[in-house]
C-alpha cells in the first residue's frame, strides 16, 4: 500500500470531480463515462419506478399487521 507523502495536500471530492471533468473532454475516454453514466442512469430510474409502483401494496400489506388499537 502506497502512503501519500506529507508534501501533497489532502484533496477533496470536488478536485477529484473537476479532474473527472477535465478527463471526460478527451475523445477517447468520452465513451468510458458516457455509456456506463447512461446505463446507470437508466437501472437506477428502472429501480426507482418498480419501488414507488409497488410500495402503496406493501404499506397496505404491513398495515394489516398492525393491531386496531395502533
Amino acid at each position: 500500500m502506497v502512503t501519500p507523502s506529507p508534501a501533497t495536500p489532502p484533496r477533496s471530492g470536488i478536485y477529484y470531480f473537476a479532474q473527472g471533468w477535465q478527463l471526460m473532454s478527451l475523445p477517447g475516454i468520452r465513451r468510458f463515462v458516457i455509456v456506463p453514466l447512461l446505463l446507470n442512469v437508466l437501472l437506477m430510474g428502472g429501480a426507482f419506478w418498480w419501488l414507488f409502483s409497488r410500495i402503496g401494496d406493501w404499506i397496505a400489506q404491513l398495515m394489516g399487521h398492525v393491531p386496531e388499537w395502533l
